[in-house]
This record gives C-alpha cells, sequence and structure tokens, in this order.
C-alpha cells in the first residue's frame, strides 16, 4: 500500500461511490450487479430487488425471482454483517471462505446452553442430512422431525439453518406457504465448483471490490461494512499491495484503488447525475458509515429510522432529498413520494415516471403518485 498525493473533493467522493454503484452507467445484467456489489442486502427480498432494478435496466420482479430460484445464477445466504445478501451464485465459494473461520451465536448458545461439542456437531450434522435428503426443508420440517428443538435453533435471523449456510452447505430456496424454505448446496447447486480460497485471500478480494464500489473509504466506513476489526481490515488491505493508495478527502486519509485515482477526472458533475428512487435498505446506503457526503443531519434522521429502519429514498444530484413509500391496494400499486424541500415541475416529472417504473417493475399498474411536501 502507498500513498498518493491526491486531495479528493466531497463531490469527488460522491460522484465516484454513485458511479461505481452503477447508478450513472448501469451494470450489464444482475449478476454482473451482484459480484460488483461484493452481494446485495436482501434481509428484505423486494428491498434487493429494487437495488438490482436501479443498476440494471428493466429487470423485473419475475426475471429476478427466475434468475435467483430457476436458473440460480444468484444465491440468497448470510453474509457480511450476519445479514441476508443476494450474491452471485459463482461467488458461494468465495463468501463462505472470507466467513469459514467464524463461529455463529447460535452455536455459542448451544455450548452456553449445556451441549458438549460432539452433541452439537452431531446435531448440525444431522440436520445437514436431513437437508441433503429433501428438495428443501422450513422451520416446520425441524420442528417435526426435533419436537423437543429450543425455539431459538429455528429463529428466523438464523437458527441451525445459518449454522448450516456458514459452514457452506445451504442457502435460501424459493418460499411456500408463507414459509422460507432451505436447500442443501449439493441439491440446489450441484455442478457449482466449490473451491473456496483461503479466508485472507477471500478477504482480501472482498476488499477490493468494496473499494471498487464504495471507496475512498475511510477505515471506520470499512469496518462498519464488513463488521471485523481494524486489525483485519488492515492485514487484508496489507495483501492488496500497491492496488491499494491512501488518499485525502477533506484533510482525513481514506484508502481508495489505484486505477480508480488514476480516472478520477472522468467523474461526471453531480448536476448530470440520473434521479433515484432507491429502495430500502439500499447499497449505496449501507456501504459507508459517514454518511455526511450523502445526506444532512436533519435528512438523516427521517431515512435511518429506529430499530435499524433504512427507508426508500429520493436521490437528486449526488444528494438524499426525500423519502417515498410504495403501498399495495389490491394488484394496483401506490407511490408516495415526501421530499425533504418543494421540487420544481421538471423534476417531479421525472420522479413520476421512475414511480411508474416501480410498478412495471413489478408488473402492477401505477395507482396514485401522492406528493407529500
Amino acid at each position: 500500500m502507498r500513498k498518493a498525493l491526491v486531495d479528493i473533493t466531497i463531490e469527488q467522493v460522491a460522484a465516484a461511490r454513485i458511479v461505481q454503484n452503477g447508478l450513472f452507467k448501469p451494470f450489464a445484467d444482475p449478476v454482473t450487479a451482484a459480484q460488483q456489489l461484493a452481494g446485495v442486502q436482501a434481509q428484505i427480498l423486494p428491498a434487493a430487488v429494487l437495488a438490482l432494478w436501479n443498476r440494471v435496466p428493466g429487470l423485473t420482479n419475475t426475471q429476478f425471482e427466475q434468475l435467483l430460484y430457476h436458473e440460480r445464477a444468484l444465491v440468497r445466504l448470510w453474509g457480511q454483517r450476519h445479514t441476508l445478501h443476494v450474491y452471485a451464485a459463482g461467488d458461494w465459494p468465495l463468501i463462505y471462505a472470507a466467513q469459514a473461520e467464524r463461529v455463529t451465536s447460535w452455536e455459542l448458545e448451544m455450548l452456553r446452553d449445556g451441549w458438549d461439542s460432539a452433541a452439537c456437531e452431531a446435531f448440525i450434522t444431522r440436520v445437514a442430512q436431513w437437508l441433503y435428503e429433501h428438495e428443501t426443508m422450513g422451520r416446520s420440517d425441524v420442528r417435526r422431525l426435533i419436537p423437543t428443538i429450543d425455539e431459538r435453533h429455528l429463529s428466523g435471523w438464523g437458527g441451525i439453518f445459518s449454522v448450516l449456510a456458514r459452514r457452506g452447505l445451504a442457502c435460501h430456496a424459493a418460499p411456500h406457504g408463507g414459509e422460507a424454505r432451505m436447500a442443501h448446496r449439493l441439491r440446489w447447486l450441484p455442478d457449482l465448483a466449490w473451491h473456496p480460497p483461503p479466508t485472507d485471500e477471500a478477504n482480501a478480494e472482498l476488499m477490493r471490490r468494496y473499494l471498487a464500489t464504495f471507496g475512498p473509504a475511510y477505515p471506520a466506513d470499512i469496518t462498519c461494512w464488513r463488521g471485523r476489526t481494524q486489525a483485519e481490515i488492515k492485514r487484508w488491505l496489507a495483501m492488496l499491495g500497491d492496488e491499494v493508495v491512501k488518499v485525502t478527502v477533506a484533510g482525513k486519509s481514506a484508502w481508495w484503488l489505484q486505477c480508480r485515482v488514476e480516472r478520477i477526472c472522468e467523474l461526471p458533475a453531480l448536476a448530470d447525475l440520473p434521479p433515484r428512487l432507491l429502495g430500502r435498505f439500499d447499497p449505496l446506503l449501507l456501504g459507508t458509515r459517514d454518511r455526511s457526503w450523502l445526506v444532512d443531519a436533519v435528512g438523516y434522521k427521517q431515512v435511518w429510522r429506529p430499530a435499524g429502519h433504512v427507508e426508500a429514498t429520493i436521490l437528486l444530484a449526488g444528494r438524499i432529498a426525500g423519502t417515498w413509500r410504495y403501498d399495495w391496494h389490491g394488484e394496483t400499486l401506490h407511490v408516495t413520494l415526501r421530499p425533504f424541500t418543494p421540487l420544481p415541475p421538471a423534476v417531479r416529472t421525472q420522479l413520476e415516471l421512475l414511480a411508474a417504473g416501480v410498478a412495471a417493475h413489478f408488473g402492477a399498474p401505477l395507482g396514485a403518485c401522492r406528493w407529500v411536501e
């Protein structure tokens, strides 16, 4: 790693992150988008689909489900920060390797509850075998097979299935009857080449992708996105050698990729960035801990809500200019737009066209497009 004598403005930071996120020139397809973004948070699956729709023109919810559940070119796993993400299926070995040495909270709970390590491993192996023997399984199936199981290990936040996912054995399948279903890797993707790299190499690759998408980034940004310690982050960055450089942003040191620094003069002006209706938990809003480059303090409180909720946002000229929501009224989609300040008629028209695009994405007619100002 070396130091580049480059001072980067906040405006350039915003332009770089938006461009690198595929929000200026789109990605070629959803799989490429998932690869470049190192996964798209998918705790709420429709939010992940909207994130990809914003980055891949014309993507419909039906096409996404085809990729995820039928073609299986995408896969839904627990990833960074132990949250559900949609990844390119070919990246599954990479995501597994990056976390291979980690023990889940549910394994630790089993030991605290008095299980000895051998019994714990036997239980995990038993459930993995059941999962392999069935096309898919839900929590109700495990409950039926083991009536005495502690409900904590069937938690909607992961439980025993999270343990199997961490071990590279399970992913989410299509839900059925309102219940989440899981599938064994060897049944879901039997032809997937499984050659996980060493853990440090996997994490260095995630650092490369992170900086290619969210750089320039402060140290706290990276630890927040990755959910790991600064010591680990520094070790993985060091493995990238001269690919990574230190730059200054508003007088503070930040990391970026040398190849991105060399192309900084190609960044568009913020005024030239297209408006976007970003969905809840959009990757752009989750990539950095410091969000002052994106929104002011007053707007921040309207976007990042209690209990960790992140609102859908209106992105204009590189800044968050408001929030929005969609609601279903029967088979019709209604959109409510809440800009922080009144917007010019031409901008309102652009956003209404985007609202119609959201409805088309879900294969529904757009009902009311309501403004709350």
